[in-house]
């Protein structure tokens, strides 16, 4: 009598793959050990991971937790769902977070002040030379720093920019394929944020000065002077749908906010507008990147429904941001026209970020 033959993993049906993949905790520890059975069960990973990022148009929270090993993991919370959809396994401790974009996490080794760019859903990871190292950046300790990548380095064959601030009044940039940091001499006081629109890199500072920062020409940069000071101690740069680039306050102690779009001028004298509606848009503000989607409709003009709410900020409490609830750390949105807001969720442990998942 003959034994049976051993069982051809490898030729599962894809469709079947992917019913079990649907069934798996979506962990990454899952899914690398399902992924490593064969070629076949790599792919129907890499598909399914595809699939997911692909249709997620709204940037998910990541929430630290803790394990009973003592470990910490990171969940990727879907607001609107109210589920965890993915979780990862915390970095080395002396890697510090410093902010997110496109997708991606920049951290710092704390030891060599190396740079690190890591994509958390494939564990992709882009090494950069270390920043130099300064008494003025060992100020900043665990705060979250402000940076920005110009475009997603999967989605530009590693070509990219990326801009960090480095201490309270200065900020850097890294170009691939360059060998070290190029360190802009013009201070700034208390950079708020950093976002990158239509070519330029852009700076509020803490006086509410905007500048553009224009890396384009190799060895070249030039800054200059957009706007005039409009002080608030907490704002936000977030690019709309439409291209404009828009400027949120934040009122301190409280959860409301107050919106404006950069009217452009020729000279230094632009000027911010202020808006009264996002009409059918939402905007995800935070430490990080923020972002801006349709609710309505994706990139392509598409009718779809991303299950957020129309003309509101996302928005979760920070120690940066006021306190202004019983639960320390919420998440809530606020309708602008009502100016209301709506408890999400609150959390034991503070949110780390927003993040807007990229697929490769």
């Amino acid at each position: 009598m003959s034994l049976p033959s051993k069982p051809d993993w490898g030729t599962l049906n894809i469709d079947l793959l992917e019913s079990i993949l649907d069934y798996l905790l979506p962990t990454e520890e899952y899914l690398t050990t399902f992924s490593q059975v064969c070629i076949g069960w790599r792919y129907a990973v890499r598909e399914k991971l595809q699939h997911l990022l692909s249709i997620q148009r709204i940037s998910l929270l990541i929430l630290p937790r803790l394990y009973d090993n003592g470990k910490k993991r990171y969940c990727f919370y879907d607001v609107m769902k109210k589920k965890n959809l993915f979780s990862v396994q915390s970095w080395p401790r002396e890697w510090i977070y410093r902010g997110s974009s496109h997708g991606w996490f920049i951290l710092l080794d704390s030891d060599s002040y190396q740079v690190i760019l890591l994509k958390p859903f494939y564990r992709r990871e882009i090494r950069l030379p270390p920043i130099k190292e300064g008494e003025n950046y060992r100020h900043l300790g665990e705060r979250i720093s402000r940076c920005a990548l110009s475009v997603d380095p999967d989605s530009s064959k590693n070509k990219f920019v990326l801009m960090m601030k480095i201490s309270s009044f200065n900020i850097a940039f890294f170009k691939s394929g360059n060998k070290d940091w190029t360190y802009i001499e013009e201070q700034m006081c208390a950079v708020n944020d950093i976002v990158y629109i239509n070519g330029l890199f852009y700076v509020l500072d803490g006086f509410g000065v905007l500048y553009s920062c224009d890396v384009n020409s190799d060895g070249v940069w030039e800054v200059r002077k957009i706007t005039s000071p409009k002080f608030a101690p907490l704002s936000y740069l977030v690019e709309s749908p439409e291209g404009d680039l828009l400027r949120v306050i934040k009122q301190y102690g409280k959860p409301g906010f107050e919106i404006y779009k950069l009217v452009w001028s020729s000279s230094e004298n632009s000027r911010w507008e202020k808006v009264m509606s996002l009409g059918d848009v939402a905007l995800f503000l935070g430490d990080g990147e923020s972002v801006s989607v349709k609710a309505s409709s994706d990139f392509l003009g598409r009718q779809t429904d991303s299950g957020c709410q129309p003309n509101s900020i996302y928005y979760y409490e920070s120690k940066a941001s006021g306190v202004w609830t019983q639960s320390y750390y919420s998440t809530y949105v606020f309708n602008v026209s009502d100016e209301t807001w709506t408890s999400l969720h609150p959390y034991h442990l503070p949110p780390l970020d927003w993040i807007s998942p990229k697929p490769l």
